[in-house]
């Protein structure tokens, strides 16, 4: 130890020597002084080295060499040494100087590695490099001040090159020389400043290279780069001084310039890598020191640096941002997400400096810039997010000091009031965005503040604090975020590299705002992983935010690189929002593209509207729907040719068919969820769909489709049927399948009005098909039984039946349905039966009957008074006839011949006419494959009426028959409803299923048929037809179809009532569950198989079961209501919603529907008009996409809230009593097109005629109408411009005046066809009938007007219906003096007329004539046996001398049908 310190003496001897000899030397010559100058920096190295290590070994060589060089010119040893600067010596110069610069290289690399390693986490260093590796802390106090001296002596050197060979363009290089030698000293200063104050811990070698996190470089380290950084300055230009001293380059201003900025840039604080040095620096001194004074002094010190000991607002707001930082970094335990912020402060950093330099060339002041101001309200919004993380991790240390939470605020309080601050200066273009910064910041603040109140106040755990943060956190991560973006969408920068970089900012912040929504979602709060979740996202917003500080210095050579960044993000995001976002859900929507083309058509248009309705809820989304229905718009017209093509093999077609069916089902869902309640969720499903229709209409594009002579019938083109003319058989009721079954009718005829007089029960049985209910549908409905029986009712039971369901249908026949039967219970209605039937001979139809239950459930309510009643029973099973009367001897139907078959084919196709003879033989072929059963052979008439009436067609038809044969007639039959299925048009196919939904063991009536088809989207716009009327058209060709039967007609001859048969009814339901049409629920589902059957059993406990949730698009539901609602039923998906409660009995209170609104906020159907509802809820107004609306109950007012059903067209109100005001927001429904109030509906007349109220202009039926006669009645029906039908109660005016007390001028109703009044009140004062010309159909009530009056009814060119009812009219004589020209059905009503008196002439085209309670009635004008057209006189409950006048009509023409209801008894 000794020895190495003699050596180490004798060492620094000689090197004091050398110095001695060579300080005169360096006077002779600039080039010597440069070479004595790379001696000199080596010597302070050694000595500030370990001097027997490697490196100081090396460093001493290299100087000795050096010092021998110089000594040999000092001695006069070199033959040119007149010459000072010689060639020789620039050459020793040169040798010198690359010894000095390798070694410096090989130092400086060891200390960068050093300071990278640290700085990256890397902890070991290899024991070779760590010997070359100087540690700075044990450097005398004397090295820093001459290691910089000298590297400001060789920037010196460069003012001499730009004085020698620049000459008077030197002033601009020569400032820039001094620019940079105060920067070097600025840097000697700060930290000279650092290493002799000895507050500092870092002097003195014991633990100096200690830091407390491996991530933050040490002190060694990053002093060690500061070494290295000068070395390398000092270098560069000793290089560039050599190099132009021996002319290896020429010297340029531009390219001198240009060099010093280069060297000037490596140590000024806007270079972002010396900037995250200082960083790293200031976070290795304070990780050293736990003295809080003490770190506060050295961030001084780095403020009074970085600005030059200038002082302002900037200065105030970096020092708060770095100690936060630096307080953060010391104390957390966890620093990543601390450390996390240290690029995005570093570049804010970057960019005040530079804005620093930029002010200082200019000679301003930095606080007075608008620049500076705006990047302070940044570096606010940056420390109020660095603060939250501190809160956040702080948050389980104050768990058990609630009072702690208090202090965490502390960093937060001044920021709102610096922002508000920095705001008044801001740019003007900026002031409105510096306004948004400050309400988002004190809204944050604000919520902050609530939150620890909270936990302190206990109301909220600790675990709710912290995600709650976490959530405000990243609220403001992708605030600063959004800001920045919409910042740069409106920079001018160059077009070409900009164009790609906006289509993904726009792009990324649409996603943005979709994390806005996801963080806004309270059941973030509860997750465990949100931080887990959000921190790449983070992380990612944090790399994008940071090109906002320094976009301003790179523009053009940065948009690439911030463009696939911004891929990147948006890959990213897209990654975890599958993790975070749900999966879609798995709704059953329904399938086969085939039944749904309407559908995405539909879907197009709806889309249209609701972006001309441009609502707020979907601002955020608007573009992605405008590209979706353009999508939807194309992908229709495709599949309309696809479905011109039979693709049944094509699996491609057939697939991609499905998937934009299911995808406009997603599309859909998703956007209407947008508009009734968003969730953050939807908006990414919304994205997805978009990606897929991407996919999937370019798939479309490119495939080639060849229709040829396909054909597809245009449902606005197609033949129908005749509406409005009545069968010449007379019978009203039914339309019936023309099948000949006169031998077997007479057979059960007989057996109903022969026999026993006793009552007894008559069967009719065979298998489906065979013609049972059709054999009874004719006999019920024949003359003979009309006339013979008191009573008649029809009830269908089928194999699941309900036993109040029957009695409600039997009573309905009896005595119609009133509300007090309704209410009834069970054992009330059978009574009730009873009582109705005692003393009249009746006849009661039960179809379709399965088993004997039915009949044991009913038979005590069916007396026996000895009169010849009868029970008619149809049903498939022979054994029902025994069990219920093993005497009896059913009248089993038989299958046809092949004759008959054919005959019955050819009349069902053909009518009146016959087949040709080219058709005739393979007519017969099809028929004798019908296998005698009339129901295929019906159906199968059905098909050919649809097709091309050629023989090629009909083999066609006949060999698809042939395939299907199968083993007899009954499976034969089953498989015909699916040819007839097969054969329909595409757009009938979704009408034919929906008949599934209301036909299940009723009658359908057609106006709500057609009402639910408009809201679901099943009928298309056309330019030629009314909705209304094109359905009408759809109906009766399914009827033509033979899949639809007519079961009843209204006075027009128009259909009222259709049904399905039993076999088509299964087959649809059949069909409508394969295909997810609709399902149906029913008692026997669960869980509602469990439920109790009686009402009265006792009390249900509901709650104990889980809610039921249905996946289903559309619900028909079959159920008791407490059973339904007490389920707690819920659909996301549902669509539509029908009811039927009509096995319910009175209930014991009305329901709330409440929930069923908020748990269907999708429905567009919802047919509640059997549920007795307590109330009309207000939350009606939360559907707003429903488009059929029916209600029933006690509901004696509407909610305004109903305004918000924007697209409701149709609105069904069955009130129990009394009159309902109507909302003034009705007037906001300008889609209604249909308007049915029961009892009665009247306007609040003060908003009805003002002047601002809006006009219905869709609306085309209305009922029923309350309104005073007069002026007001007329001023407020002109706002149904397009009103087609109207129901209503006109009543007395108030007014007593002659203007008021009159019928309404209804003139400016001119599409007005069907009008029926009912008047309150006292005789009008002017009996004149102002009616449209247009007026088809009239019905009067109670205006006991003189017979006088009737004759403006009779002028009325276009009158086919008159029904005169209830003291329409009074007087005993009526004189007809008018003719009715064009009157096809006239009733009349309870009327006191005693005398008619009336000629053929005056009713030419009288079809049917309808008497019923005209007491007082003498007789039937005889003239009527000349009346052509007339069909049917019904006469119920009148005079004998009434019924004898009309059957002796019947029997003076032969043709007349007559039909007597009577309330006298017939024994």
């Amino acid at each position: 130890m000794d020895a190495g310190l003699k050596i180490e003496a004798a060492a620094e001897e000689i090197a004091h020597a050398h110095d001695s000899v060579l300080e005169g030397l360096r006077r002779r010559s600039v080039t010597a002084e440069q070479v004595y100058k790379d001696w000199r920096v080596l010597r302070i190295l050694w000595e500030s080295c370990h001097k027997g290590s490697d490196a100081g070994l090396k460093i001493e060589a290299a100087a000795e060499e050096i010092a021998h060089d110089l000594n040999r010119i000092s001695d006069g040893e070199e033959e040119d040494n007149e010459v000072p600067e010689s060639q020789f010596l620039l050459q020793l110069a040169r040798d010198c100087e690359t010894k000095t610069k390798r070694l410096m290289a090989e130092v400086g690399e060891a200390l960068d590695y050093l300071y990278s390693s640290c700085s990256t986490g890397g902890s070991t260093i290899s024991s070779s490099l760590q010997s070359q590796l100087m540690p700075p802390a044990t450097l005398g106090v004397s090295f820093w001040p001459r290691f910089v001296s000298h590297a400001q002596s060789n920037v010196l050197r460069i003012r001499q090159i730009v004085l020698d060979h620049l000459v008077h363009e030197h002033f601009g290089i020569r400032d820039q020389v001094f620019t940079f030698y105060n920067s070097l000293k600025s840097i000697k200063r700060y930290f000279g400043l650092l290493l002799i104050d000895p507050k500092f811990p870092y002097l003195g070698g014991a633990g100096a290279g200690a830091t407390t996190d491996d991530a933050v470089p040490g002190i060694d380290a990053s002093l060690g780069h500061v070494v290295s950084l000068v070395l390398r300055i000092a270098n560069r230009c000793s290089d560039h001084w050599l190099d132009c001293k021996t002319g290896r380059i020429q010297v340029e201003k531009g390219e001198l310039s240009k060099f010093m900025e280069d060297l000037h840039h490596e140590i000024h604080p806007r270079n972002p890598n010396f900037m995250r040095f200082h960083l790293n620096f200031l976070l290795a001194l304070c990780c050293s020191n736990n003295n809080e004074d003490e770190k506060m002094d050295i961030v001084m010190q780095f403020c009074n640096y970085l600005f030059n000991s200038e002082h302002g607002d900037f200065r105030k707001e970096v020092s708060s941002l770095v100690t936060l930082f630096v307080d953060a970094t010391t104390k957390l335990k966890n620093k990543d997400a601390v450390q996390s912020f240290f690029p995005e402060i570093n570049a804010m950093l970057v960019e005040m400096a530079s804005l620093f330099e930029a002010n200082s060339r200019k000679g301003h002041k930095l606080n007075d810039s608008p620049q500076c101001s705006e990047l302070l309200t940044r570096i606010c919004l940056l420390r109020a997010e660095l603060s939250l993380v501190v809160q956040i991790r702080n948050m389980s240390k104050i768990s058990s000091n609630l009072s702690s939470s208090s202090s965490m605020l502390s960093d937060w309080k001044d920021i709102p009031r610096n922002l508000s601050i920095y705001s008044k200066n801001l740019p003007l273009e900026k002031i409105e965005d510096g306004e948004t910064m400050l309400a988002f910041t004190e809204s944050l603040f604000e919520e902050v503040e609530s939150l620890h109140q909270s936990f302190r106040d206990k109301k909220i755990t600790g675990p709710i604090v912290k995600n709650s943060l976490l959530l405000l956190f990243f609220k403001i991560v992708i605030f600063r975020e959004e800001l920045f973006l919409t910042e740069l969408l409106l920079l001018k920068s160059d077009p070409t590299p900009m164009a790609g970089g906006k289509d993904r900012i726009v792009l990324h912040l649409q996603n943005l705002e979709y994390f806005s929504l996801i963080l806004s979602d309270e059941r973030m709060k509860n997750r465990k992983d949100v931080f887990r979740a959000f921190k790449p996202i983070e992380v990612f917003f944090r790399s994008l935010t940071i090109f906002n500080h320094s976009f301003l210095i790179a523009q053009d050579e940065m948009i690439l690189s911030f463009s696939q960044l911004l891929d990147k993000m948006n890959q990213l995001m897209k990654a975890k929002c599958k993790e975070i976002i749900p999966q879609f859900p798995l709704f059953a929507f329904p399938r086969t593209f085939r039944l749904n083309l309407n559908f995405v058509d539909s879907l197009s248009r709806n889309l249209v509207e609701l972006l001309k309705y441009d609502p707020v809820s979907i601002a955020l989304v608007k573009h992605h729907i405008e590209e979706i229905q353009l999508h939807l718009q194309s992908l229709s017209s495709f599949l309309v040719d696809v479905s011109k093509l039979q693709i049944e093999e094509d699996r491609e077609l057939k697939d991609i068919g499905n998937q934009i069916i299911h995808l406009a089902y997603k599309a859909e869902y998703v956007i209407d969820s947008i508009e009734v309640d968003a969730q953050w969720q939807d908006f990414f499903w919304l994205n997805d769909v978009l990606q897929e229709l991407r996919v999937v209409n370019e798939k479309a594009c490119g495939i080639q489709l060849t229709i040829g002579d396909a054909k597809v019938l245009d449902p606005e083109n197609v033949t129908h049927v005749s509406r409005g003319t009545f069968p010449r058989d007379g019978t009203p009721a039914i339309d019936e399948i023309v099948v000949d079954l006169s031998n077997r009718e007479n057979e059960i005829l007989n057996q109903l009005t022969r026999g026993s007089s006793r009552l007894d029960i008559v069967f009719i049985a065979g298998m489906p098909g065979l013609g049972k209910t059709t054999l009874a549908r004719k006999v019920y409905s024949s003359l003979k039984v009309m006339c013979h029986f008191h009573l008649r009712a029809w009830c269908s039971v089928s194999q699941e039946y309900e036993k109040r369901r029957l009695l409600l249908e039997i009573l309905t026949g009896i005595h119609g349905l009133t509300e007090e039967i309704r209410q009834m219970r069970d054992e009330d209605l059978q009574d009730k039966l009873r009582e109705l039937l005692k003393r009249n001979k009746y006849l009661v139809v039960m179809d379709d009957v399965w088993g004997i239950g039915v009949w044991n459930d009913l038979k005590n309510s069916f007396p026996d008074d000895g009169n010849g009643s009868r029970i008619l029973f149809t049903s498939r099973l022979h054994r029902v006839a025994l069990e219920i009367k093993p005497d009896s001897r059913p009248l089993s139907l038989s299958l046809f011949s092949h004759e008959e078959s054919w005959q019955l084919l050819e009349k069902k196709v053909f009518k009146v006419e016959c087949c040709p003879k080219e058709l005739a033989a393979v007519g017969k072929e099809i028929a004798r494959q019908c296998q005698g059963l009339p129901l295929a052979i019906v159906a199968v008439a059905g098909i050919l009426k649809m097709t091309e009436k050629s023989r090629n067609s009909w083999k066609k038809i006949a060999n698809s028959l042939s395939s299907q044969v199968l083993n007899g007639p009954e499976a034969q039959g089953q498989s015909v409803p699916e040819l007839s299925y097969q054969y329909l048009p595409e757009y009938l196919k979704p009408c034919f299923l929906y008949m599934g939904v209301l036909g299940k063991d009723k009658d359908i009536l057609v106006s709500k048929l057609i009402q639910l088809w408009l809201a679901e989207g099943l009928i298309p716009k056309t330019q030629t037809k009314s909705f209304e009327d094109l359905a009408e058209d759809f109906l009766m060709e399914l009827i033509d179809a033979s899949l639809v039967i007519i079961s009843k007609r209204r006075s027009n001859g128009k259909v009222k009532a259709c049904r399905l048969h039993s076999f088509m009814l299964d087959f649809c339901l059949s069909k409508a569950e394969e295909a997810n049409f609709f399902q149906l629920v029913t008692r026997c589902d669960k869980p509602y198989a469990w439920f109790p059957s009686s009402d009265y059993s006792f009390e249900f406990d509901f709650y104990h079961l889980p809610p039921v949730s249905f996946a289903s698009y559309r619900l028909a539901v079959s159920l008791k209501q407490n059973h339904f609602l007490g389920s707690r039923p819920s659909g996301l998906g549902t669509r539509s919603l029908v009811f039927f409660a009509s096995t319910d009995s009175k209930t014991r209170r009305p329901y709330d529907i409440s929930l069923i609104l908020h748990n269907f906020k999708l429905l567009k159907v919802l047919d509640f008009e059997c549920m007795d509802m307590a109330s009309f809820p207000v939350e009606i107004g939360l559907l707003i996409h429903l488009r059929y609306l029916a209600v029933g109950g006690y509901v004696t007012s509407i909610p305004k809230s109903l305004g918000n059903l924007r697209k409701l067209e149709t609105l069904i109100v069955k009130g129990l009593s009394g009159k309902i005001i109507l909302p003034d927001t009705i007037w906001s429904l300008t889609s209604l097109r249909h308007l049915h109030v029961k009892i009665h509906v009247a306007f609040n007349l003060d908003d009805a005629v003002s002047e601002n109220c809006s006009v219905l202009e869709n609306l085309v039926s209305f009922s029923c109408l309350s309104l005073s006669c007069g002026e007001d009645a007329e001023r407020m029906l002109k706002r149904f411009p397009n009103l087609c039908k109207l129901s209503g109660i006109f009543y007395e005016s108030p007014d007593s005046s002659t203007n008021c007390n009159q019928f309404p001028r209804l003139k400016c109703l001119t599409h007005l066809e069907s009008l029926k009044i009912f008047y309150y009140g006292s005789p009008l004062n002017n009996g004149e009938f102002i009616l449209p010309l247009n007026l088809k159909k009239l019905t009067l009530s109670n205006f006991r007007l003189p017979w006088s009056h009737i004759s403006t009814i009779g002028r009325l060119p276009n009158l086919e219906v008159l029904k005169l009812l209830s003291g329409a009219f009074e007087g005993m004589i009526w004189d007809v003096e008018e003719e009715f020209q064009n009157l096809k059905f006239l009733s009349l009503d309870n009327l006191n007329i005693v005398q008619w008196n009336a000629s053929c002439d005056d009713f030419p085209k009288l079809e049917r004539l309808v008497l019923q309670n005209c007491k007082d009635l003498e007789e039937i004008p005889s003239d009527f046996v000349d009346i052509l057209s007339l069909q049917l006189i019904e006469v119920n409950w009148c005079g004998r001398s009434v019924e004898g006048s009309a059957l002796n009509i019947s029997k003076e023409t032969g043709e007349v049908k007559v039909v007597i209801k009577s309330s006298y008894w017939r024994s």
